[in-house]
């Protein structure tokens, strides 16, 4: 008998249908693309929808861009209702305020499970992005990169959240994680953009997996239209 398998939803038109319903919760998704491919703007998107329509509370640990540059670029793509009762956006700035000695004692991977467990814990959270791996990277001196990551994965795993990982692909790499994630995560979103002629580029994204769903393994263009996020299918040019 099928066993029927919670989603979360992206709210991006035409996606969760190529991902076979949409996202399972609960999942570990590796989000991946060269700069510029509008991944944390997809993932504000995925968390201010979920917010309107049924009340998801999300957690977003930026470790790059501080809040206020983040919630300006978020107005910029329709998102002018990014509320912090509901999606709650965390700088790194913010994260160092008064931690001189907690950081001076306790290595990045360790605080940052810290402050997430006790912000789902008091808050509820059900969604939390991380935004993004190379950040975290510079932030900890890891010794065991790959044990240690696998470590941080499983105990994120462990609270039940749908999580969103999001990773720098330099351009030209082969690689979309540098210390094994893309095994590790249940799924992989990896966006690119793509020369169309001689003068066209086109954003595409692609579902390379996603355990326990019947997912459309081809490429999408990723389209913004100044309100929503929408996927339409490549139409390739015969010769």
């Amino acid at each position: 008998m099928d066993v029927e398998v919670p989603l979360f939803q992206s709210h991006v038109d035409g996606l969760d249908r190529a991902l076979g319903g949409g996202i399972p919760k609960g999942s570990t998704i590796l989000v991946a693309g060269t700069p510029g491919t509008m991944k944390t703007s997809l993932i504000l998107w995925m968390m201010h929808e979920n917010a309107r329509a049924n009340g998801t509370k999300s957690l977003y640990v930026g470790l790059e861009q501080g809040v206020e540059s983040l919630k300006a670029g978020a107005a910029r793509m329709g998102m002018k209702e990014l509320h912090e009762s509901h999606v709650y956006i965390l700088d790194l700035a913010q994260l160092r305020r008064g931690m001189e000695r907690t950081e001076a004692s306790k290595d990045w991977i360790t605080i940052l499970l810290e402050i997430i467990k006790e912000a789902v814990s008091s808050s509820g959270y059900e969604v939390l992005a991380l935004d993004s791996l190379e950040a975290l990277y510079a932030l900890t001196e890891m010794k065991a990169p790959r044990r240690e990551m696998f470590h941080f994965l499983a105990a994120l795993r462990e609270l039940g959240l749908t999580t969103f990982l999001i990773a720098e692909t330099p351009f030209g790499s082969t690689r979309l994680a540098q210390w094994g994630e893309d095994f590790l995560a249940d799924g992989i979103l990896n966006l690119r953009q793509v020369e169309v002629g001689e003068t066209e580029v086109q954003l595409r994204l692609r579902c390379v997996k996603m355990r326990w769903m019947n997912h459309d393994h081809s490429a999408f263009a990723l389209n913004h239209d100044g309100e929503k996020f929408f996927v339409t299918h490549i139409i390739s040019k015969k010769k």
